[in-house]
């Protein structure tokens, strides 16, 4: 064999070797991609996401606060929310109290400018006698809700008697810098000349204070400062959430049963509440799955 020969198969050898290397970095970096992030923002808190491209440029450019949480290798994941659940240690809460304008109306009453699903804005007259957010039809179809036949209802006491109202779960409600997820809103088509009550679905995730004197609504997180929270929530938050949702479903299954039964107009009406509040079940779930919550703030249903 020439040297020349030898020389043209030793060079073939090593490019053949290169290319391996080059293949193989790349899909070790696009497997160290994958995972769940977490990064602080300029007030503190921690937000998770399982897509890179969703932390803000200033914080992705930077790497300001970016933490990648590792997965097993060639672990996937179909669906953002991990089949085993990651534990991840909670962020210390700062006790921040948010203030709020109140517009006074007459007899005693208050409203407040309110963001409904980052888009609609609504005046909520303040009532904490109010179980559940409640919306005029008019908010409703805003809102991108105009069926309610056959929705989930649920019967509520009014002046008039037992009304039923439609059920809507609200993605987000926005009040100054005050923020809920997945609140519950019943529909009523009663009410005039406002555009519906702020009731206890969304004050009920505060510890809130109403000045009188000086028309302010004074909103503090439920927890404790310096307590653990994930998704800013506290442990004892996300286990009372867990918790109300698997009793309404318990007595809402029973009482469905109940209305089959005896042959009631609004059983299949009871029946779709019960997969309303399935549902948001469902969503609490993959919610806490992202923000790393210990199994010991879930309940099982």
């Amino acid at each position: 064999m020439s040297a020349r020969l030898k020389l043209n198969r030793v060079s073939l050898v090593v490019r053949l070797a290169l290319v391996l290397f080059v293949v193989s970095c790349a899909v070790q970096v696009v497997g160290s991609l994958a995972g769940i992030f977490s990064y602080r923002d300029d007030k503190g808190a921690i937000h998770f996401t399982d897509d890179l491209s969703k932390i803000p440029k200033q914080y992705r450019e930077s790497e300001k606060g970016v933490r990648k949480h590792r997965e097993a290798r060639g672990a996937h994941r179909a669906t953002p929310v991990p089949s085993s659940p990651i534990e991840f240690p909670g962020v210390a809460s700062q006790n921040q109290e948010i203030q709020i304008p109140l517009i006074p109306v007459s007899g005693g009453n208050f409203l407040v400018d309110t963001l409904l699903n980052g888009r609609i804005k609504a005046r909520l007259m303040l009532d904490t006698g109010a179980s559940l957010i409640t919306l005029t039809e008019e908010i409703g179809r805003k809102l991108g809700i105009t069926k309610y036949s056959g929705a989930a209802e649920l019967p509520f006491n009014t002046a008039g008697g037992e009304d039923w109202m439609p059920l809507v779960a609200l993605e987000t409600v926005t009040i100054g810098t005050a923020h809920t997820k997945l609140v519950e809103a019943s529909i009523n088509s009663h009410i005039k000349d406002i555009d519906g009550l702020l009731g206890m679905s969304f004050l009920g995730d505060f510890r809130f204070e109403i000045d009188r004197t000086n028309k302010l609504l004074t909103l503090k997180p439920p927890q404790k400062a310096g307590e653990l929270a994930w998704d800013g929530k506290s442990g004892n938050w996300w286990k009372g959430r867990f918790d109300h949702y698997d009793s309404l479903i318990k007595s809402y299954s029973s009482r469905a049963s109940f209305l089959k039964r005896r042959g009631h107009e609004k059983a299949l009406n009871m029946q779709k509440t019960v997969e309303f509040y399935k549902n948001l079940r469902r969503k609490l779930q993959a919610r806490a799955s992202i923000s790393g919550l210990p199994d010991r703030f879930r309940s099982s249903l």
